[in-house]
């Protein structure tokens, strides 16, 4: 089972080795001795699902001062991705860069700054399989400072956030699925509660995507090209101490569109090894202004069921989308339940389910080794203009976490998938892989 650090850090790298070498990787993992730790920690989520509603300032508990509170990281990364067609160009990398992050303590118990800068350096990277996202098109390096903020704390639980930064809402975030992610011009305001209420609200002007180097509008991001308007949320959740959880998140990108979020969930522990987890969710996205991107009305509704029962996870999910339009997601987090390695089955008219399973090996050698596993299939209108393959995709991940010595932060994961897509209209079947190394280490 994967499991996912609170902070939701979350990163990865794409490789393509032939199949027989990942069938006995498998098969290794498979013949080795293990023991799973039930009182564990662990979460298990895919990574491109950013479906939570989790404050936007974290941690304004922290009370160190300015000098002693201030930290210095390196965060290295590599990565390699390829992905081959049937039919058209491949396309292919390899990345190595990473983060460098400073945060300072609080001055006057009432400031703090933060930046962090980025680096995405190519080893490989033709110009015939550009397209890989982890560089600027071309393929070209880039290097960027993509935060620096200042937040300052307003009462105990409540503070604002100013200048460049994450965020990870739903349709709104980070989406830091390559080697930089997006970031944002944006004032944000918030309230930090782990159980009870918490609430988030603010304006973006601009953002960074994850391969560029340069911020541009919000309304240029979502497809007016030479427009330069912003995008103002609010959003509410409230989350009980047995983990129930309810929240809603409202997004008005001006003289574009509107999107209206809400999710639900609610657990249900069955004995001291099982917990049934059910979670639903709803997506409202239409038009409006002047519709710089056209006059549209669309909507998605998700239903998920995981079933945690000691070091397994047993998942299945379905998704329906209106078909007038496919959900918009020009600004990162895509929130469908059904988003996995590649694809969001969120197209125009697409009705999607989800099977799949988690296990956590936990400690096997210097570290934690777990696997996931999904098959998604979405069918869509075979004719008229939200016409599109009917598709399928298979995916595996594997995931080993160093805990001794020096590699205690070195994360090693592998990423695999097919996708079968329909080609009698149109579709084109390619099969993706990845690896993805991180690493941090303090200076400060």
């Amino acid at each position: 089972m994967l499991r996912v650090d609170k902070a939701g850090v979350q990163r990865w790298i794409g490789f393509r080795p032939g199949l027989e070498s990942l069938a006995a990787a498998l098969l290794l993992c498979a013949a080795c001795e293990v023991s799973a730790d039930p009182d564990r920690e662990r979460i298990d989520e895919e990574p491109d699902q950013q479906s939570n509603l989790e404050p936007v300032l974290p941690d304004l508990r922290e009370r160190r001062g300015f000098i002693e509170g201030s930290s210095l990281s390196v965060r290295p990364r590599g990565y390699l991705l390829d992905r081959s067609r049937d039919r058209g160009a491949d396309v292919s990398g390899l990345a190595l860069g990473g983060a460098l992050a400073y945060r300072s303590g609080w001055w006057l118990g009432r400031i703090r700054l933060s930046a962090t800068a980025y680096s995405s350096q190519k080893l490989y990277g033709p110009s015939d399989k550009d397209g890989t996202l982890l560089f600027k098109p071309g393929p070209e390096s880039f290097s960027t400072l993509a935060e620096a903020s200042v937040d300052l704390r307003l009462t105990e639980d409540s503070g604002i956030r100013l200048g460049r930064q994450r965020l990870d809402l739903p349709y709104l975030g980070a989406h830091d699925i390559r080697m930089v992610p997006n970031t944002f011009e944006a004032v944000s305001l918030g309230s930090v509660s782990p159980t009870g209420f918490a609430y988030m609200t603010g304006y973006v002007d601009g953002i960074k995507r994850k391969n560029d180097d340069e911020f541009i509008s919000m309304s240029e991001a979502a497809g007016a090209e030479g427009s330069d308007q912003g995008l103002a949320y609010a959003g509410a959740r409230y989350k009980t101490a047995g983990g129930a959880n309810i929240g809603v998140l409202y997004q008005h990108s001006f003289e574009t569109f509107n999107t209206l979020y809400a999710t639900a969930e609610y657990p249900i522990v069955l004995n001291d090894r099982a917990t049934l987890k059910t979670f639903v969710q709803y997506t409202d996205q239409s038009s409006h202004e002047d519709a710089l991107i056209g006059r549209f009305d669309t909507s998605m509704a998700s239903a998920k069921l995981e079933l945690q029962q000691g070091p397994w996870v047993w998942r299945a999910a379905a998704s329906t989308t209106d078909d007038e339009k496919g959900i918009q997601k020009p600004y990162g987090n895509p929130a469908n339940y059904l988003s996995v390695i590649v694809e969001d089955f969120d197209r125009a008219g697409e009705d999607a389910w989800l099977l799949g399973f988690s296990y956590d090996f936990s400690r096997i050698g210097p570290g934690d080794l777990s696997l996931f596993a999904n098959v998604v299939s979405g069918d869509t209108p075979d004719t008229g203009s939200s016409a599109s393959p009917d598709e399928t995709e298979y995916d595996l991940t594997v995931d080993y976490r160093f805990q001794e010595q020096w590699a205690e932060r070195l994360w090693v994961r592998l990423r695999a998938a097919y996708i079968d897509q329909d080609e009698a209209v149109g579709g084109n079947d390619f099969f993706d892989f990845r690896i993805i190394l991180n690493y941090e280490f303090d200076l400060l």
